[in-house]
C-alpha cells in the first residue's frame, strides 16, 4: 500500500506541475504563439505537459477565453431555439 500511496502523492505533484504549464504556456488564437515564451505554438513545455496529463488519463481544467479568441474576431454564439417545438 506504500508505494500506491507514494505514486499517487507523486503523480499529484506532476499533475499540478503540468496544470501550472499549461496555465501559462498558452497558444494565441491572434498570433499561434505561445503567449510565455513566443515561440510558435503549442511550445515544447506544453507539449511535455499535455503528454503527462494522457499517461495519466486525466484532463487538465480549463480556462474559458485565456486564449483571446476576440483578437481574431471570434464571438460567442447562442444556441438557435429549436425547430421542433420541444422547447
Amino acid at each position: 500500500m506504500t508505494a500506491t500511496t507514494y505514486y499517487a502523492e507523486t503523480a499529484d505533484r506532476q499533475l499540478s506541475e503540468a496544470q501550472r504549464i499549461l496555465d501559462r504556456h498558452i497558444t494565441s488564437s491572434a498570433t499561434g504563439r505561445c503567449m510565455e515564451c513566443g515561440t510558435l505554438g503549442p511550445c515544447h513545455k506544453r507539449e511535455n505537459a499535455v503528454v503527462i496529463f494522457s499517461r495519466t488519463l486525466r484532463l487538465p481544467r480549463r480556462q474559458p477565453g485565456v486564449t483571446r479568441p476576440e483578437l481574431v474576431g471570434a464571438r460567442r454564439v447562442c444556441e438557435p431555439e429549436s425547430s421542433y417545438g420541444f422547447g
